[in-house]
């Protein structure tokens, strides 16, 4: 009984395969029909890759924004809350050694 799968093996393409079978197919010259079928691949999954592949160089184009990060408010939170208990170390490590100094004289 089939359950709708064809007897194809599902395969995993690498990157660099894929970027080769947009550009071919981008270069013109040769239809992307001959492209898929060279590939062994739906036209509906070249496309997703090239929608893909273009929003990536577009993120990629734009880079990262300049200036300062902004910092999540639950982040902000404990980088405040470190830098409380570090002032309390450093008051209770300066009064330690005030305590020993103040012993052994």
């Amino acid at each position: 009984m089939s359950t709708g799968n064809s007897n194809r093996a599902r395969r995993r393409l690498v990157a660099e395969v894929k970027l080769q079978a947009i550009q071919e197919a981008r270069q013109g010259g040769v239809p992307i029909s001959q492209v898929c079928e060279k590939y062994a691949i739906r036209p509906a999954q070249f496309y997703q890759w090239e929608k893909t592949a273009e929003q990536a160089s577009l993120a990629a184009l734009r880079g990262q924004q300049r200036g300062r990060k902004t910092v999540p408010a639950r982040e902000a939170d404990l980088l405040a809350e470190i830098e409380r208990l570090r002032e309390v170390i450093a008051e209770i490590t300066t009064e330690n050694l005030q305590l020993k100094k103040g012993r052994w004289r």
